[in-house]
């Protein structure tokens, strides 16, 4: 939902909004060098400790130990397989990024997102340059909590000296949206980079070329 007023701050989700995500992939991969299924892969996979890998409580080694003991036992998952499975869902970069370099000529543009160490510091880093084009990447293993809690929200009004009604979150995750606007944030949650930069333009937001 986007409402009428001043933005200065616009902050972007990136897994389904900058970067394309197949989780797919990652099963595919874990399930050709193991003995499990995909089915059995995502039935098991457990994403309670996903979220605290995610708000940096567990290291890169407790959380590969964590997912192989939650996995149908015995199983022959080996950390090096392992983690060349966990880049394998992150594809490509989407349209949307080609629009950070001409907002930030305006507007204080963040990226905001649940992720982890691992994807930032070895894939995204080494992949992608549309973080030299943010004023700041606020990520949910440094601050310690993560999308939907209101405190991540918060934490980054904070940070940024943002007012949440001069803000704006672009997401993909419906309950994310929902609870930014309980916060008094302009929402748009994101379906594809057309009516992403419609939406933008309905606003008031201005691109320069």
């Amino acid at each position: 939902m986007v409402k009428n007023g001043i933005i200065k701050h616009i902050f972007f989700d990136i897994g389904g909004v900058l970067l394309e995500i197949d989780h797919v992939r990652s099963l595919q991969y874990w399930s050709d060098c193991t003995d499990l299924s995909i089915d059995d892969l995502k039935d098991h996979f457990p994403h309670e400790i996903h979220e605290q890998y995610e708000i940096g409580k567990l290291t890169d080694h407790e959380f590969f130990r964590a997912v192989k003991d939650s996995l149908p036992q015995p199983n022959c998952l080996k950390e090096d397989d392992f983690w060349r499975g966990w880049t394998k869902l992150i594809v490509a970069e989407t349209e949307t990024v080609e629009l950070l370099p001409l907002l930030i000529q305006s507007y204080n543009v963040y990226l905001l997102s649940n992720t982890n160490p691992r994807h930032i510091k070895h894939e995204v880093k080494s992949r992608f340059s549309f973080q030299e084009n943010v004023t700041h990447a606020f990520y949910s293993f440094d601050l310690g909590c993560r999308k939907p809690n209101a405190e991540i929200f918060l934490k980054v009004l904070e940070l940024a000296g943002a007012k949440p009604e001069e803000s704006i979150l672009i997401d993909d995750v419906e309950v994310n949206v929902e609870q930014a606007e309980k916060l008094g944030f302009k929402t748009i949650l994101y379906n594809n980079h057309e009516s992403t930069s419609i939406e933008l333009a309905e606003n008031g937001i201005k691109l320069r070329t």
